[in-house]
C-alpha cells in the first residue's frame, strides 16, 4: 500500500493504463474517422481536362504523381514525364505529362506513341495489341523515343534528377 492513498499501488497503476489505453483508442479512432473523410473527399474530387466536355478520373493509385494534358504544346511542366498518345492525331503537338513521385493506373489517352522523360527516372507498363504485357524503364532526357504501343496502363515515377526539360511532342502518324 502507498502511504498517501488507500489503494494499492499495482490497481493505481492498471487504473492509470486502462484511461490511457481509452484516450489512445478515442484518438486512433478519430483519427481514422478524419482520415476516412480525407478518402471519400479525395475519391469526390477530379481532375479535369483541359478539353471542353471531357473530365478525366483521379488515376493516382499511391503517392503524389499528378498529370497535366497540353503541357509540352503551352511549354508548362517541362520536367515532367509526356507521353503522346493516339488520340494526338487528332490534336497535334499534344502530350500528357506526369510528375512528382508515385503511381497512376489507367493513365488518360489511347496507348502510347512516344514518351520523353524530363528529369524523371520510372516505369511505363501496357498491353500490346495482341494482348501480351509490356514494360519499360525510363529516365532523363530531352528527347522523344518511339514506343508506339496500344494500351498504357500504368506510370510509375520513382525518382527525378537534374533539369532535363521536355519540348513539344511529335506528331503522331494517321492511323
Amino acid at each position: 500500500m502507498d502511504a498517501a492513498s488507500s489503494k494499492s499501488r499495482s490497481k493505481r497503476s492498471m487504473r492509470v493504463a486502462t484511461i490511457f489505453t481509452g484516450v489512445a483508442a478515442c484518438t486512433v479512432g478519430a483519427a481514422t474517422q478524419v482520415a476516412n473523410a480525407q478518402d471519400a473527399a479525395h475519391r469526390a474530387a477530379r481532375h479535369t481536362s483541359t478539353r471542353a466536355g471531357r473530365a478525366e478520373p483521379d488515376s493516382r493509385v499511391y503517392g503524389s504523381i499528378r498529370y497535366a494534358y497540353l503541357c509540352g504544346a503551352r511549354g508548362s511542366d517541362r520536367t515532367w514525364l509526356h507521353y503522346a498518345t493516339y488520340d494526338s492525331y487528332y490534336t497535334p503537338d499534344t502530350s500528357w505529362c506526369f510528375g512528382y513521385f508515385g503511381l497512376s493506373e489507367s493513365p488518360p489517352g489511347v496507348g502510347i506513341y512516344s514518351q520523353c522523360g524530363g528529369n524523371n527516372h520510372g516505369l511505363l507498363v501496357g498491353v500490346t495489341a495482341a494482348g501480351h504485357k509490356w514494360s519499360t524503364s525510363f529516365g532523363p532526357g530531352t528527347t522523344y523515343r518511339k514506343l508506339n504501343e496500344a494500351h498504357l496502363t500504368a506510370i510509375f515515377i520513382n525518382s527525378w534528377t537534374g533539369n532535363d526539360k521536355c519540348g513539344k511532342a511529335p506528331i503522331v502518324p494517321g492511323p
